[in-house]
């Protein structure tokens, strides 16, 4: 167990920004902290679609650097965005993402777009030397093994790079880590809310609806990711990403549902004892202490309450009802190509449940399927890995096509 990614000596207190993201969850946390905090300059921003939010950004915070990572909607809105900020230069699609943080002159990245697509924006960020903030769990789950190979971590480096996490669970961990020494650590748990159907018969999950699906009981998500954590697959994720955040074995990692998501994870020692991490159910919290790291948060969040006003803690063992957490400690064991190779496939069949093309129940199905009928390759290399990656994706949107063509 080691920081070799977040490389402490190399990080510093961030002073302009480079957002990906901006339109998401994460993304809308951090510019409601900006707002609180003047000596941060958001310099550069990304959304996918949302022209509006793009120009909403561009009026208060003046930026100079902006991309639509979604072609079509860059080619929609761009002319009106030149004449409206013809001081701002604009990048398209996902190429126009790593360009944009390679021309960036902010000293930090948040990647908090979701899935692969995140993933050479991220390390565009770390060739560059800069303090990546990280909120895309793909970046480490499709190419982990790239990333922890990656020359700027090696021990000789004079890289600055270095890698904060902003979930929510891994930044608590990393704050409860940091002052701890590490060969005195036995077991990392992270706490998961237990979804929609924590009290639901694996019967009823098998039938679970759309709006069912999406009606999580604490946090507000994107579609994507309120999927996951119904499925628990998310936690299953922020598992393989913590191996490689921290080095960790597959034995030194477990899961632990807890309903009122205030402790969002834990460490044993080795003396058998317990150290939690409690803060309320807001990104703020993270979002905050990954800008300022390596220094403290300026201020109290107004977002926390004393523990007096907490529910009663209680925790629970995650079981078979959840095919997809299961699956995910699975790949993880692998290690190689299978976690990639499972973030393709959950990708893929999350968005055709969306669409209503396939069931709930069928997206470990075919998470299952990929695992089994990819071969997993153990290699360093980004670009096998991403090979993996769009090959699954490739494999099954074939497959998924030919099923709404028999329909």
């Amino acid at each position: 167990m080691d920081f070799s990614l977040i490389r402490r000596d190399q990080a510093q207190p961030t002073q302009s920004l480079c957002l990906l993201g901006a339109s998401g969850s994460v993304g809308g946390t951090t510019i409601r902290y900006l707002k609180r905090v003047p000596g941060i300059r958001l310099e550069s921003v990304s959304v996918h679609s949302s022209l509006e939010k793009l120009q909403q950004l561009l009026q208060e915070f003046r930026p100079e650097l902006a991309c639509i990572s979604h072609e079509d909607a860059f080619d929609y809105g761009i002319d009106d965005l030149k004449s409206q900020f013809p001081a701002v230069r604009f990048f398209r699609g996902a190429d126009g993402l790593v360009e944009m943080v390679q021309e960036s002159r902010a000293d930090t990245v948040l990647t908090a777009v979701v899935g692969a697509c995140g993933i050479r924006a991220t390390v565009a960020g770390i060739e560059s030397g800069k303090k990546i903030a990280l909120a895309n769990k793909e970046t480490l789950v499709t190419a982990g093994p790239a990333i922890q190979a990656h020359q700027a971590f090696a021990k000789n480096s004079s890289s600055t790079a270095c890698i904060v996490p902003v979930d929510s669970e891994h930044n608590s961990l990393f704050q409860l880590l940091e002052g701890q020494n590490l060969d005195h650590v036995h077991r990392i748990v992270l706490t998961a809310s237990g979804g929609p159907f924590r009290d639901w018969t694996a019967e009823q999950i098998q039938k679970a609806r759309r709006e069912e699906v999406l009606n999580h009981p604490t946090w507000t998500m994107g579609p994507k990711i309120t999927v996951d954590s119904a499925g628990m697959i998310n936690k299953g994720l922020e598992l393989i990403e913590a191996r490689f955040l921290f080095s960790c074995e597959p034995e030194q990692l477990d899961v632990r549902i807890h309903r009122n998501s205030i402790v969002h994870s834990m460490i044993q020692l080795k003396d058998g004892s317990f150290h939690l991490s409690c803060s309320q159910p807001d990104m703020i919290f993270p979002v905050a202490h990954t800008l300022h790291y390596p220094e403290s948060v300026p201020r109290a969040h107004p977002e926390m309450s004393f523990p007096e006003a907490w529910p009663a803690l209680s925790f629970e063992m995650v079981d078979e009802r959840f095919p997809g957490f299961m699956l995910c400690r699975k790949a993880m064991a692998a290690g190689g190509t299978a976690p990639a190779i499972l973030n393709a496939a959950n990708e893929v069949a999350v968005d055709a449940f969306l669409k209503d093309r396939i069931s709930f129940s069928q997206i470990p199905e075919t998470i299952d399927r990929a695992l089994q009928s990819m071969p997993i390759q153990q290699t360093t290399e980004l670009e096998e890995l991403i090979a993996a990656d769009e090959k699954t994706r490739s494999d099954l949107l074939q497959k998924l096509g030919a099923l709404s063509a028999k329909k």
